[in-house]
């Protein structure tokens, strides 16, 4: 299992980056993506727009990123790729 530290730099997910992420999520067929906000025990299917959508994080919040499966480090690296690049 691939885990990786998150900060959230804006107030909330913007449907558009939501819809990037759970797609991007969704490309790792096998892969158990978890996004998890361990302060408020919460865990959430990166997979699931509404899941995502539902975090209502704030800048600041510190996120976990966990993948596992046969393309963990792949995946893993995607996606938080796609949290530092924040075009949306």
């Amino acid at each position: 299992m691939k885990s990786t530290f998150i900060t959230i730099q804006y107030d909330g997910f913007p449907v558009v980056f939501a819809k990037r992420l759970t797609d991007l999520a969704a490309s790792f067929h096998s892969e158990d993506i978890r996004i998890i906000w361990e302060s408020k025990n919460i865990i959430s299917d990166a997979k699931s727009i509404l899941g995502i959508m539902a975090l209502e994080v704030a800048k600041g919040t510190v996120l976990k990123l966990t993948v596992e499966g046969p393309q963990e480090e792949e995946a893993e690296r995607s996606l938080a790729a796609l949290f530092i690049i924040q075009d949306f």
